[in-house]
């Protein structure tokens, strides 16, 4: 797999503009990652955690230790079940009542359109709030990833990360999809409006949480019922490929201003997370007409610009080929969003914001409303 691909304007024109200066992205370069190894950032060895003891003395509303404590639990199934994001079935260490033989050889698939049906509605049964189906792009899969595990290891000591010998995380780990799989299988999940609108206070941070946990939960189960098909998956969150474009190829929406998925039933107010596969399966098409809808309105829409509490999101008309810093991935014509600023107010908030998520008028949120409003409700 070449580390450089040049454009392919002959197949995608209708739907991506891509120069000739287009890589594939390093994981390295991901801003989440970037606090860890890159010195030359404000927000070197610093995180979500930085600033929490501050927000907790203020007691400003919305960054009480209940709502920390309400963000932090929306993560964990998704930090404590790393079999979600596997590429090989689960290790059975206790009885297994169903057995395994009968899973071993290859499904029968008599009506390849009925049988694509039935996959979403299997992935829609284990949580997913949309799905779509596309062939493989290698264009999105990531030229490097990271050694998770030993990233997994680096230490916090004084609300910093802590400067330890697993610096090693971030050597380059080149990814090869293995032969054959060829198709992905791209789910959106529902983040919850109600604290959405409560943006950037933390319980729009726990609508976050929430739909990464939920992701991590149906991705485990789709990768395992296509496995028991007698077929391969790899389950995938934000790791291994770029989500966006892979969910604008199977139809799910079209890429906005905010530089996040724009979907017609729900906005940016979603999560996504892929299963690849070489399980037969009919793809989707992107959905031109909503690419063409978004196109038209975040040229004329700064909603999301003026609701971003750092700058971080372009007011130019017109998108462009060049990234703004090393987490962008040019060559794509787009609107890039400056994220290391968006990160900085991150940790500053202590929590991912959602400014541009709940003003987007696409997500469907008619006012925002007070963490007060928020655990009110009924």
């Amino acid at each position: 797999m070449n580390a450089n691909i040049t454009s392919n304007k002959s197949t995608l024109s209708q739907y991506y503009e891509i120069d000739d200066s287009y890589q594939r992205f390093d994981a390295k370069n991901h801003m989440i990652y970037r606090p860890f190894w890159d010195k030359t950032l404000p927000t070197y060895r610093q995180m979500f955690f930085t600033n929490i003891e501050k927000h907790i003395k203020s007691k400003k509303e919305g960054y009480t230790r209940f709502d920390f404590a309400f963000v932090k639990a929306g993560w964990t199934i998704y930090e404590n079940s790393p079999f979600a994001f596997a590429w090989e079935g689960e290790k059975i260490h206790t009885i297994d009542e169903y057995g395994t033989n009968w899973t071993r050889s290859e499904h029968n698939i008599e009506n390849l359109n009925e049988f694509t049906q039935k996959i979403k509605k299997v992935a829609k049964f284990y949580g997913a709030s949309l799905v779509g189906i596309t062939d493989i792009d290698k264009k999105w899969i990531y030229n490097t990833d990271l050694k998770v595990k030993a990233l997994s290891k680096i230490e916090i000591d004084k609300n910093r990360i802590k400067s330890t010998e697993n610096d090693d995380a971030f050597s380059k780990k080149p990814i090869f999809l293995p032969k054959g799989i060829n198709k992905a299988i791209i789910i959106a999940i529902e983040m919850n409006s109600d604290g959405l609108a409560t943006a950037p206070a933390q319980p729009s941070s726990a609508s976050s949480a929430i739909a990464y946990s939920k992701m991590a939960f149906s991705i485990a189960c789709v990768g395992e019922f296509i496995r028991n098909l007698g077929y391969r998956a790899i389950q995938c969150g934000n790791d291994t490929a770029l989500s966006i474009p892979l969910a604008i190829d199977a139809g799910l929406g079209a890429l906005g201003r905010s530089g996040l998925l724009i979907t017609p039933e729900y906005g940016p107010r979603v999560r996504i997370c892929k299963v690849f596969t070489d399980l037969p399966l009919k793809s989707d098409k992107p959905n031109s007409k909503f690419i063409e809808t978004i196109k038209e309105t975040c040229r004329d829409c700064f909603k999301c610009a003026d609701a971003c509490e750092n700058g971080a999101i372009t007011k130019d008309k017109e998108p462009s080929f060049k990234g703004e810093s090393s987490s962008n991935n040019p060559g794509v014509k787009k609107y890039y969003v400056n994220v290391e600023k968006c990160f900085e107010f991150w940790v500053e908030n202590s929590g991912d914001c959602g400014n541009c998520i709940t003003v987007c008028p696409f997500s469907k949120i008619k006012k925002s409303i007070t963490p007060s409003e928020f655990w009110n409700k009924i």
